[in-house]
């Protein structure tokens, strides 16, 4: 491979990574066609893509990027997926991890990744794929914040009917008194 295809590969890499420092890289060995088209429609479902690169190239343009000791997770025929909106690498592993269950002998292995300066293992990617989206975090956060809300309302409402139970039982004993 010449060095001008080199350098345009690591600059292809590059642009397509962008500001984005957080992705995951995966082992796509064995895999087929039809099983990769369907992974890369589900990333691209979540505004996630998938490269494949050499790792010789990968390494360099990470050490380039900042992202030092990402190469050292690349084994084989890799791929980086990338992207997903706001939620990033968690949408990805997510994407990955279920896809690669999903698909034992699909020829997917998740290596590692990267996020927040840090390398990332397998273990690590899998861990991220197991937390809650982003929708779903609020979702908890408000019904934590309305819970006691909900406790006081339901207080006042009984203490209220209550207090119309015993207007109702004087009213009664008074015409009881009275008939």
């Amino acid at each position: 491979m010449s060095k001008q295809l080199k350098r345009f590969l690591a600059a292809d890499l590059s642009n397509r990574l962008g500001d984005d420092r957080a992705l995951v890289v995966v082992q796509v060995g064995g895999m087929t066609v039809d099983r990769a088209n369907d992974l890369r429609a589900k990333l691209r479902a979540e505004g996630a893509r998938m490269t494949v690169i050499r790792n010789r190239i990968a390494t360099k343009t990470f050490d380039e990027l900042g992202m030092d000791g990402l190469g050292d997770v690349l084994d084989g025929m890799s791929a980086v997926a990338h992207g997903g909106g706001d939620e990033g690498v968690l949408s990805v592993s997510r994407i990955l991890t279920d896809w690669a269950k999903a698909n034992k002998k699909g020829g997917l292995t998740v290596l590692g990744g990267y996020m927040d300066g840090k390398v990332l293992s397998a273990a690590d990617v899998e861990t991220l794929a197991t937390l809650p989206s982003k929708d779903q975090l609020l979702g908890m956060i408000a019904s934590v914040v309305v819970a006691p809300m909900q406790s006081i309302a339901a207080q006042l409402n009984e203490m209220i009917a209550s207090v119309a139970r015993a207007v109702d039982a004087v009213r009664e004993q008074k015409e009881s008194a009275e008939g």
